[in-house]
């Protein structure tokens, strides 16, 4: 029985006026339970005709059916679930998601369909245990050896039970002894799903497949049984619609979010402290008649500003214009850093191109990757507020008169020191309390931070939307594929 379908199939790529025709005609069946291999040199066609079999590219006319699903009959929710559920993906450049260990990128297919995290771990770890990794689980990608992150790219492409395995050059990156691993793995793997390889190897392909297809120049010259072998076709899979969810595209934002701080800890530092200025200078702008007497006395003294007409004149504009001013400067600051963070994400989104192509490979929605990329920035803002808490702690502990120098001078260091615990008390207080304190002037409240964090994190989202959908509409199958 055939597990894929190939009928009068035919693809063409246009350039400016130019038509290129890749695919000319490929009829193919391809059994349920066999390795096949397709070769053929650079420009055959061969990678296109993986790229069509994955359901990620378009073909101009013919048919494809896996295991009885016809794809040109099918919607866009469908053809994500046929890709979820049925195919799994190997690649030459691994392509597992560097910011996730082991385990999390093994369980990216469950999690997009929607299982729990603590099922999809339990499962990749069987995955992983099935191509001898198990012990890896909390490693990430960069600190394996090509042979081991391509193992996990194999436990990824079979932990949802996917019944057809497509490699793309899977052992380009690699030596001859590593190779034969891999390929040992997808042969044993063969004995229960279907493996179709893409390779220049055709000694590899003639020792390890049970079929060659050879492609020159978009059409099949060859086609080779070198090995029939009996098998128990397994059940038609029940396709429904697959979601992720939103509480798992939220934990999954978390898990994947990682950002350069040696590249952009400048900008991290800015947002900490423009907000840190907007939060105090919004205090101080409440107390400002406080404020006045405590640090601006020399200003309205009337003798130091009848000597001196600038000093009077400094006075009177702040006097009468102070508040609009603050308020300016205020929102200044944190539309500085709102246009800040967009640039630095939109920057991290087009970074994560590659990533974006393998989530779509494995049956994310385009509306679920904007979702994903939309809630990253709380992670993000969490992390910058983390901050400008520390910042803000400081500055409130400051203007509150913390240090009273005056004591030091008269030595009554009880004093000077009893001053600081009152002081950071009424701080602490007065923000875990939301009350107001005997002991400072200046109060700031947890409610005044949460209404500026959530005001910032709704911009950074509604913000970060924009770009993150425009660029999972785009095509980014080219990224994981070689030809």
């Amino acid at each position: 029985m055939s597990i894929l379908r190939i009928k009068n199939l035919h693809k063409s790529y246009k350039h400016g006026n130019n038509t290129t025709h890749v695919l000319k005609g490929i009829n193919l069946d391809v059994e349920e339970g066999s390795f096949v291999s397709i070769l053929g040199r650079s420009g055959s066609g061969k990678t296109t005709l993986l790229n069509v079999i994955s359901t990620l590219m378009e073909y101009d006319k013919g048919k494809v059916v896996i295991d009885g699903n016809d794809i040109s009959k099918l919607k866009a929710k469908k053809i994500n679930s046929i890709r979820n559920n049925y195919i799994g993906f190997v690649f030459q450049e691994f392509n597992l998601v560097k910011d996730m260990n082991v385990l999390d990128n093994v369980a990216t297919p469950l999690i997009l369909n929607g299982m729990s995290f603590k099922e999809a771990r339990k499962l990749a770890v069987e995955a992983l245990t099935e191509v001898g990794l198990e012990q890896y689980t909390k490693v990430r990608p960069p600190e394996l050896s090509g042979g081991q992150q391509q193992r996990v790219a194999i436990a990824r492409a079979i932990v949802n039970d996917q019944k057809i395995i497509l490699c793309d050059e899977p052992t380009g990156a690699l030596d001859d002894y590593t190779a034969v691993e891999i390929l040992t793995i997808l042969k044993e793997l063969a004995k229960t799903k279907t493996v179709i390889m893409v390779t220049h190897d055709e000694e590899f392909a003639k020792k390890f497949s049970d079929r060659i297809i050879m492609l020159v120049d978009g059409n099949i010259v060859k086609d080779e049984i070198i090995n029939k072998r009996e098998y128990t076709k397994s059940a038609k899979k029940k396709l429904k619609v697959s979601k992720a969810g939103f509480f798992n595209l939220l934990v999954y934002s978390f898990l994947s979010m990682d950002i350069d701080k040696k590249k952009f800890g400048n900008t991290f530092r800015t947002f900490s402290i423009s907000l840190t200025l907007f939060i105090v200078v919004s205090v101080i702008n409440q107390n400002l008649d406080i404020f006045t007497d405590r640090y601006l006395q020399f200003f309205v003294q009337s003798e130091a500003a009848n000597k001196n007409i600038i000093l009077d004149f400094i006075y009177q504009f702040l006097e009468q214009n102070i508040s609009a001013l603050i308020q300016v400067i205020l929102y200044i600051l944190i539309g500085f850093c709102i246009v800040s963070y967009l640039f630095v994400f939109t920057i991290n989104i087009i970074n994560k191109k590659r990533e974006i192509a393998v989530l779509k490979a494995f049956g994310a929605s385009q509306e679920e990757i904007a979702i994903l990329f939309m809630l990253r920035p709380i992670k993000f803002t969490l992390a910058i507020f983390k901050d400008t808490l520390i910042y803000t702690f400081i500055l409130m502990l400051l203007i509150n008169g913390v240090f009273e120098f005056s004591s030091i001078l008269v030595a009554d260091y009880f004093s000077f020191f009893f001053n600081i615990l009152e002081v950071s008390y009424g701080v602490v207080v007065s923000f875990l309390l939301n009350t107001e304190e005997a002991y400072i002037d200046f109060h700031i409240h947890y409610s005044h931070i949460l209404y500026i964090f959530l005001i910032v994190i709704g911009l950074f989202m509604i913000g970060s939307l924009i770009p993150a959908y425009k660029i999972s509409r785009s095509n980014t199958i080219r990224m994981l594929a070689t030809e």
